[in-house]
């Protein structure tokens, strides 16, 4: 199992967009909108690392996401 937090900026106005859509994606647990820094974090599983990958990418690739940031759990 392949678990990563991903934080990710948007464009402004476009949190809540971002996280009902991507909420529907395979592999994504949990999603939440955040102040701070980064304007959400999502948690993705996978059955393996090239899954994980498959998963991040697609996120990734959303309009509306500016920049992101993985955290790959390791234990």
């Amino acid at each position: 199992m392949s678990l990563a937090y991903l934080m990710m900026n948007t464009i402004p106005d476009k949190m809540e967009i971002v996280v009902k859509e991507i909420r529907e994606f395979k592999g994504v647990e949990e999603v939440y909108m955040l102040y701070g820094v980064y304007d959400i974090i999502a948690t993705v599983k996978a059955g393996n690392i090239e899954e994980l990958k498959a998963a991040i990418l697609k996120i990734r690739k959303n309009e509306y996401v500016s920049s992101t940031l993985t955290l790959l759990v390791v234990s």
